[in-house]
């Protein structure tokens, strides 16, 4: 389909040159289209790049969903989230650091808004499992659900952050015993946090 070449080219080069240097005409020329075709179908480079998060938020968001409904426990659906996260940003980590980069730019307010309008379902539905965490008592009522959210994704930003990430990984760790130290630390952490 041609909707679907246009968002892999374009997340592809907005993952390699950022969102300013990744002109339509090289989304064009990748996804072997017209520049046409993508004002035909998104309209702007800034609703290109809000389809390209819709397109990844919407598969997150279906398997926070499929968890927080799922017979698990509330800290069996936590440590489940823990592990999709951590998996999602290791192996998307150029993609993730994209959309961080981009939230940071003021000259675009609409483009930040709509990305915040975009995350903001998936924290919902991480919201909703520390909720129900809190109505069968299995986490405290007390917790900060927003920092709690917001140290989940701040630690893994920080771990596969291509820069910043090499400072965390110890000698002779590979890449596999680095993912299974992050996932144990965000599960420690936070149950230690959230569980009564």
């Amino acid at each position: 389909m041609t909707s679907d070449k246009i968002l892999s080219a374009a997340r592809a080069l907005f993952e390699e040159k950022g969102f300013d240097l990744t002109s339509v005409r090289e989304i064009a020329t990748k996804a072997e289209v017209n520049v046409a075709l993508i004002n035909y179908h998104f309209g702007s480079k800034e609703n290109l790049m809000l389809a390209v998060m819709e397109q990844s938020s919407d598969a997150t968001r279906m398997k926070l969903h499929d968890i927080n409904q799922s017979e698990a426990t509330s800290v069996e659906k936590l440590l489940l989230v823990i592990d999709l996260y951590v998996e999602k940003l290791f192996d998307n980590c150029r993609y993730y650091h994209l959309i961080h980069r981009e939230m940071s730019v003021v000259q675009r307010p609409e483009l930040v808004d709509g990305i915040n309008k975009i995350l903001n379902r998936n924290t919902a539905e991480l919201r909703k499992l520390i909720e129900d965490g809190q109505r069968k008592k299995t986490f405290k009522k007390s917790v900060d659900i927003d920092l709690a959210i917001a140290t989940l994704f701040g630690v893994i930003y920080q771990v596969t952050h291509a820069v910043l990430g090499k400072r965390w990984i110890r000698a002779g760790e590979d890449d596999d015993a680095f993912r299974k130290r992050v996932k144990k630390y965000l599960a420690d952490l936070l149950t230690g946090y959230l569980v009564k």
